[in-house]
């Protein structure tokens, strides 16, 4: 047990932010997606959504991260701390209208509540932190004897809203509902939801379009919002199977109707 000093002193050495820090970045983040994802939603709604106490402190504190007032953004220009202008190094940058030619076919279906083991993955868009987190998931679950279940990776950042070195990505498999956590495998309840979901089956510059199409295109245009949940990536076939250069799994955001 630690008392609740050293507790706050070891949270910011391991995290590089106090708890009162992360949990205001988190608010601040949310409530950015509801807005961009949602262009009719007024900022006091995602201001109660996403945790704030009063729509005047939610528009000081987005003032301060961001440099302007959320009545101010337009909701499409990125954000101050939005770097990569909505894309990644040697990923093209699509317009509204090259987005709207793509021939994306959106499913909006039930996702059954399930338990999850899964590997979090801190700066995850380091690639070797990625495949060295799968690996040790599916390494700790083939050394059990454990038979093949269904692998999920979640997102628990939006990397046009989250710096990219505070990025988290998380590995799952469906475990059963007696598994409570081995070493670094932990276990959680993911709730019943519904996801508007993409199923790819090519390369991951496929698998990107799918994603600034859901988020920058179908979504703002759809009668949903995003879910206080990850967006995740639900594969059909793990890269065991074939490989990190083709991928066949569904790019799914959990949604609630607006």
């Amino acid at each position: 047990m630690f008392f609740p000093f050293h507790f706050h002193r070891i949270f910011k050495t391991l995290t590089g932010e106090t708890i009162a820090d992360l949990t205001l970045r988190l608010r601040l983040e949310r409530a950015a997606v509801l807005l961009r994802s949602s262009p009719r939603m007024r900022v006091g709604d995602a201001a109660v959504e996403s945790g704030f106490i009063s729509l005047a402190h939610f528009s000081r504190a987005f003032k301060k991260r961001y440099g302007l007032s959320p009545s101010r953004w337009d909701r499409v220009t990125p954000l101050k701390e939005s770097k990569n202008r909505q894309t990644l190094p040697g990923f093209p940058a699509y317009t509204d209208e090259q987005l709207a030619a793509f021939q994306f076919d959106v499913r909006v279906r039930e996702f059954p509540a399930a338990r999850l083991a899964y590997l979090r993955i801190a700066n995850s868009y380091v690639p070797e932190r990625v495949l060295d987190g799968y690996a040790r998931l599916m390494a700790w679950h083939t050394g059990r004897g454990n038979p093949p279940t269904t692998l999920i990776g979640m997102s628990q950042d939006d990397p046009d809203i989250t710096p990219l070195e505070l990025c988290r990505y998380d590995f799952c498999l469906i475990a059963p509902e007696s598994f409570m956590g081995e070493g670094d495998i932990s276990a959680r309840d993911f709730p019943a939801c519904h996801v508007a979901a993409i199923h790819v089956r090519g390369d991951i510059f496929d698998v990107d379009k799918a994603w600034h199409y859901l988020f920058r295109y179908w979504l703002p245009r759809s009668r949903f919002q995003p879910d206080n949940l990850p967006a995740m990536e639900i594969y059909h076939r793990t890269p065991q199977e074939i490989g990190w250069e083709t991928y066949d799994l569904e790019c799914a955001i959990p949604v609630v109707t607006l």
